[in-house]
């Protein structure tokens, strides 16, 4: 899965500069605007950061906060925290799919686009419940953590 979404992210990011890179080129060079590119510049930088989110999540090499290694006895915190995260992640998760559950029903579209912004926004709840499921299995296992991320 992780190839997957190395992949897409990739993608997300190639697609982010290619549009940026047009849109400077039409706009210097020929004087014109290419139409939707700030819009596409935008999703495509969205669904990359998002993914970008889940990447460094599985790989153990994102940002925590140590401001309670000293409380918490040093063997439980790394189970603690991705405990914490996991829950924090998969509230999130449930919150992120009604929003796009509620874009999908009232049609919410792009604007200039013209396309459905759930197509984009799937990618939010995916990432998040993607990101609970990794902290859920690295609280329980924390040897998996260190695997990935060694």
């Amino acid at each position: 899965m992780t190839r997957l979404e190395a992949s897409l992210a990739v993608l997300a990011c190639s697609t982010l500069v290619l549009v940026l890179v047009v849109d400077i080129i039409a706009v210097d060079v020929f004087s014109t605007v290419v139409r939707g590119s700030p819009q596409m510049e935008v999703l495509s930088g969205i669904v990359a950061c998002m993914l970008g989110l889940t990447l460094a999540t599985g790989s153990g090499v994102h940002f925590r906060p140590t401001f309670a290694d000293n409380i918490i006895p040093h063997v439980l915190v790394d189970k603690v925290g991705d405990a914490i995260s996991a829950a924090l992640f998969g509230v999130f998760a449930v919150f992120a799919v009604e929003f796009v559950i509620q874009s999908y029903v009232y049609a919410d579209r792009v604007p200039v686009l013209n396309a459905p912004l759930w197509l984009v926004q799937i990618v939010v709840p995916y990432v998040l419940a993607s990101c609970a499921l990794k902290h859920a299995v690295f609280a329980v296992s924390p040897k998996t953590k260190e695997a990935l991320s060694g």
